[in-house]
């Protein structure tokens, strides 16, 4: 079971990050500055992915609540991806799904992750179609992998259109399950594979053709694929392993040039390898290559990268789980510029906790969801940076 088990470390491994790394200060460079830091939405549950869609509203991945009823692995519905509209962020509709505990390993959660929008007309009845609309989300893990522990969870590992105006669920793509497959019949590429935990997501629309094309990056199978139209993966890239153990990619983000850029966790790394923290990496992927291409690496020094985006100014911006802090617990954002990705520029520690999500709004402000690896109930927020 080490093979599910060691991807989903996140939340197992929180608190012990904490001690380890709650009055250390990171090395990397840039002044931290001083926005604005707001809370705009309370009392959710291991926030996880966050985006906003063509109109503005927001739309929130929560993971789920830890419970622990029974020892071992343990399903719940207590996942959901809720919509929030205007100014004043009202919840427009919430969908709920399935969410996956572990009490012998944990707590640690895993349901709903990553989340991407784009086009503009999500208030609309359209099956996620209407003016480009499109609404995904991704679940972790894998019905197969799971399956092996012990548990049946028929969502895990599977894509989700969501019909922007209802919230309505479309099973697009069993993703957990082709690259579980993937993994085995590459079995000489890590010694835990197989495996699959498929973690983040991105819709975008290709400049060329106007067609909406998705990715998703598997933090299990260490894999970065297109999912086509007929629900099929196409594997682009696989993103190599770090010096002690796997690279993890977490996000997917569109940079101005059109390439792919890959944030990666680097837990074991960053967290227990004497000289971290600052070891992880984006990696520039092709969206037109194929496997075995090896991507390229474009920025090092980050930490525990758990999301990323690019701004509307082409400023690349990742949210870093684990980054050490000044004061409080670890966790922050950090601005690269596109131009000069040796630069770093963080916003400043203790102040966003854990983030495990982040994009840009409508007023220019960037979003993050924060207390994403808390196991304290509705810990989690979104919080806006501005400024």
């Amino acid at each position: 079971m080490k093979n599910l088990i060691h991807r989903r470390v996140l939340a197992a491994v929180s608190l012990s990050a904490v001690a380890l790394f709650g009055s250390a200060v990171s090395s990397a460079s840039g002044a931290p500055s001083t926005p604005t830091i707001s809370p705009v939405i309370t009392g959710l549950n291991a926030p996880r992915g966050v985006a906003f869609d063509g109109q503005g509203s927001l739309y929130v991945a929560q993971s789920g609540s830890w419970l622990s009823p029974a020892p071992g692995f343990n399903l719940t519905d207590t996942g959901s991806v809720t919509k929030y509209s205007g100014s004043s962020l009202t919840p427009a509709w919430s969908t709920r799904f399935s969410s996956v505990y572990d009490t012998d390993h944990g707590p640690e959660v895993l349901g709903p992750e990553g989340i991407s929008a784009t086009g503009s007309g999500c208030m609309k009845k359209s099956n996620g179609q209407r003016n480009g609309c499109q609404v995904k989300m991704i679940m972790s893990e894998s019905t197969k992998g799971l399956a092996a522990a012990g548990l049946a969870a028929p969502q895990a590992g599977h894509l989700y259109r969501l019909d922007g105006a209802t919230g309505a669920a479309t099973d697009v793509s069993n993703v957990g399950d082709q690259q579980y497959q993937w993994t085995a019949d590459h079995a000489s590429l890590f010694s835990d594979f197989p495996d699959s935990n498929p973690y983040g997501v991105l819709v975008t629309t290709d400049p060329n053709t106007d067609s909406i094309r998705t990715f998703v990056a598997d933090a299990g199978a260490n894999t970065i694929s297109e999912v086509m139209k007929d629900g099929t993966n196409r594997v682009i890239a696989y993103i190599p392993n770090d010096a002690v153990r796997d690279s993890t990619p977490t996000c997917i983000a569109q940079g101005p040039d059109g390439m792919l850029y890959v944030g990666t966790l680097d837990l074991v790394f960053n967290l227990f390898v004497p000289g971290g923290p600052d070891r992880s990496s984006v990696w520039r992927v092709d969206p037109n290559a194929s496997y075995p291409t090896v991507p390229t690496v474009w920025a090092t020094g980050l930490t525990t990268v758990s999301a990323c985006t690019f701004d509307r100014s082409g400023n690349f911006w990742a949210a870093e789980m684990f980054q050490p802090a000044t004061a409080g617990p670890p966790g922050d954002v950090v601005k690269i510029p596109f131009a000069t990705p040796t630069v770093r520029t963080r916003i400043g520690g203790g102040r966003l906790p854990l983030p495990g999500g982040i994009a840009q709004g409508p007023d220019g402000s960037m979003y993050v969801s924060v207390g994403s690896a808390d196991p304290t109930p509705n810990a989690g927020a979104i919080i806006k940076v501005s400024g």
